[in-house]
């Protein structure tokens, strides 16, 4: 056959564009043979008819031809290395295969491994058996359906039945991507619905969850046929509850950290690593915090102050009826002086931490105040563990104890009957809860000290590895304390009452709820003001400053009472990046899609078009007959009369009307209405006013309606007529 070649080849042997060799041929009309093609017909031209240097330009870009030999020989190499590469692909991909097996679970597994032990089982039965694998594999797939085969009852449960097509599908699949690819193409469709594929719609629910996290699907389909209903096909409301179902379990940590983003701190927040790594010594850390007692006393829900040294796991607790600077004040006073000065002392926020008070001892005493985050309770953990210890620990077995959250409570009121909590009602003026109230705050607080003393200071620690006690004395260290305790004076209460001021009595010193408190410095300042702050939880002494210098004047004692920070590991701190990063960026798209569309006022927008949709319609008028009755009749007669000209006045009711309207504007003139304070006030005027005149008939109306609903204001109207008359 004489060679022919396109422009194409052409032009590719001659380094032109093709519209080049097109143009020329059709120029100088170079001949052709049209032959069948991809598109069509398409012409070549033989080498033989083309110019002499087109020819000689192609001929030296084709190679001399190959011998069939060497031709059999490069196709067989080409072969063998293709067949090599999809064994390679192949086997690689069986071997990522077998990886995301270890992540594939339920019933794709299931699916993947029956079809992988019934194809293994085929195989092994064609490999026995005499006949070509084709009849064999028949021959296996007609003891498979009559379940003759020695294989698990689990496999015929699973799979109850099998064709010749399906062993074949699954030995392409597996060969070609492993195991994984005989679980099934189940679910390929997910993430293609209309929400999902339409960019618009898929961003407004995304708005609208951030919005309202509790919606529903049907609120849902509303919300989108009101905003989209013109514009794209809207989902129907069982497919917006199925997408929202799904939205929710695919993002269960978004939708958690959107709805509570307490129980998504506290549950779903990286707490990698130690966060005492960097604290190696004694009081190099305080963490303080309060919490309100899971115990119901006699006087009330008291709140627990405390507060841990981080090194040793040591704590100390106060109780008061609220945490307020006061309290803290009392507890870091208590313990500085047992336990030394901290290098770092960290709270919250609070008003009762970071009071001027506080701050000053802070400064004074050369300890960093360390101020957590806004609602960062994960920022001080260890007090934070501490209390959910004894709140989860000793404090359930306490008397009063109301459990830890309403649904605690609930199941405790539940054990009383109805008759029983509607009796504790009515007794009380409110609704009891099932428990006894037994301890006082005093007896609760000692209870608190004597479980820390003797049992958690002595219990060995999971972190620790031994007690806090033991961490303790085993720990050597120069412990740094106060020269002058006074200094932490500044951290009492003040003495009830007056601000906490007294003037010292020259018979009883300083009275202090009904004692006397006494000291031989007091003799210097009889009749003066003095400043007195004492500790609650020794009311025997007060500590007596003066009122105007503030310089510490002595410790009055009443001897009736007295007698003789840190930083995480690093994994922990890339791990708060990533997880922060990734917030910010999901967070990001929320806030993007609630300005893109605006829901806040979605419910309004879906009454406005339910009110354009039916607003127009209104109903046919109906067949109507007039109805004629004795009343009706009656009433039509009086209008008809109504409307008759009525005669005009004579002469002597006009000249009576002239004299009445003379007389009531010499009236007017002579004495203007005053204004009234009261009905009362304006009673008693038209009264005296009735005397001397006659009252408009307005007027006589509205004191006599006064007269008849105020019976014993009309008794003392008579006697002001009465008294008025006999002066007259």
């Amino acid at each position: 056959m004489t060679m022919a070649l396109t422009a194409q080849q052409i032009a590719a042997a001659m380094s032109v564009a093709d519209r080049t060799i097109r143009i020329r041929a059709n120029k100088e009309e170079w001949p052709f043979e049209l032959r069948s093609g991809r598109g069509g017909s398409i012409r070549y031209y033989p080498v033989t008819d083309l110019p002499a240097d087109v020819r000689s330009a192609v001929m030296a870009g084709i190679p001399p031809e190959a011998t069939i030999h060497e031709k059999a020989k490069a196709h067989t190499a080409k072969t063998v290395a293709k067949q090599k590469l999809i064994s390679e692909v192949n086997q690689s991909r069986k071997a990522e295969a077998v990886i995301a097996l270890a992540g594939m679970h339920g019933k794709a597994k299931e699916r993947a491994e029956t079809a992988l032990t019934i194809l293994k089982a085929a195989e092994q039965f064609a490999k026995v058996a005499s006949s070509p694998k084709t009849v064999a594999w028949q021959n296996f797939v007609a003891l498979y359906q009559s379940r003759q085969l020695d294989l698990p009852d689990e496999i015929y449960q699973l799979k109850p039945s099998i064709g010749f097509s399906t062993l074949t599908r699954w030995e392409s699949d597996y060969k070609k991507n492993g195991i994984t690819a005989l679980a099934g193409n189940y679910g390929k469709n997910k993430g293609n619905g209309l929400i999902d594929s339409t960019p618009e719609l898929q961003s407004f629910c995304l708005a609208m969850i951030r919005e309202y996290p509790h919606i529903k699907g049907d609120a849902l389909y509303e919300a989108l046929n009101t905003e989209f209903g013109n514009d794209y096909t809207v989902p129907a409301p069982a497919t917006c509850r199925a997408w929202l179902r799904r939205w929710k379990d695919e993002n269960q940590e978004l939708f958690m950290s959107l709805c509570d983003p307490s129980g998504w701190q506290n549950k779903r927040m990286v707490a990698f690593g130690n966060k005492a790594f960097a604290v190696s010594k004694i009081n190099q850390l305080w963490e303080f915090d309060s919490t309100p007692a899971d115990v119901m006393l006699k006087d009330g829900r008291y709140s627990i102050v405390g507060v841990i040294d981080v090194f040793t796991r040591r704590v100390k607790c106060i109780l008061r009826p609220t945490s307020n600077s006061e309290a803290i004040a009392l507890l870091i006073r208590e313990t500085i002086l047992d336990w030394g000065l901290p290098e770092v002392a960290r709270t919250d926020n609070g008003s009762d931490y970071t009071s001027a008070h506080i701050v000053s001892v802070w400064d004074a005493l050369g300890i960093e105040h360390d101020v957590t985050n806004p609602y960062s309770g994960w920022e001080k953990p260890f007090i934070e563990r501490f209390f959910r210890t004894f709140s989860h620990g000793i404090a359930e077995l306490c008397q009063g104890y109301i459990g830890h959250n309403v649904a605690d409570r609930q199941k405790i009121n539940a054990r009383l009957t109805f008759e029983q909590r509607l009796l504790e009602r009515r007794k009380k003026g409110e609704d009891k809860i099932a428990l006894n109230v037994d301890l006082t705050a005093e007896q609760f607080e000692a209870f608190i000290n004597q479980w820390i003393n003797n049992h958690y200071h002595h219990a060995r620690h999971s972190t620790l590895k031994c007690s806090p006690f033991e961490k303790f004395v085993n720990h050597q260290q120069q412990i740094r304390r106060l020269d002058q305790p006074h200094v932490l004076d500044v951290l009492l209460a003040p003495v009830p009452g007056n601000k906490g001021f007294r003037t010292v009595g020259k018979s009883d010193g300083i009275q202090v709820e009904g004692g006397s408190y006494v000291h031989p410095e007091l003799g210097a300042y009889i009749g003066e003001r003095v400043y007195c702050r004492w500790n609650p939880k020794d009311i025997g002494k007060i500590y007596v400053f003066h009122a105007v210098k503030h310089h510490f004047i002595c410790e009055a004692v009443n001897p009736d009472i007295a007698g003789n920070g840190l930083e995480l590991q690093e994994i922990a701190l890339q791990a708060r990046a990533i997880q922060r990063a990734q917030q910010r960026e999901r967070r990001a798209e929320f806030k993007k899609a609630t300005k893109q569309h605006q829901v806040s006022d979605i419910a309004q927008r879906i009454l406005n078009s339910k009110a354009e949709q039916n607003g127009n319609l209104s109903a046919m008028p109906k067949r109507s007959e007039q109805v004629s009755t004795n009343l009706t009749q009656a009433a039509e007669a009086a209008i008809a009369a109504s409307k008759a000209a009525k005669p005009a006045y004579t002469e002597q009711q006009l000249s009576e009307f002239e004299k009445r309207r003379k007389e009531l504007e010499a009236l007017e003139q002579k004495a203007p209405t005053p204004v009234f304070s009261s009905d009362a006030h304006k009673a008693r005027y038209l009264t005296e006013l009735s005397v001397s005149t006659d009252l408009p008939a307005v007027e006589k109306a509205w004191l006599h309606d006064y007269r008849r609903r105020n019976k014993a204001a009309a008794r003392m109207l008579d006697d002001i007529l009465t008294s008025k008359k006999a002066i007259k």
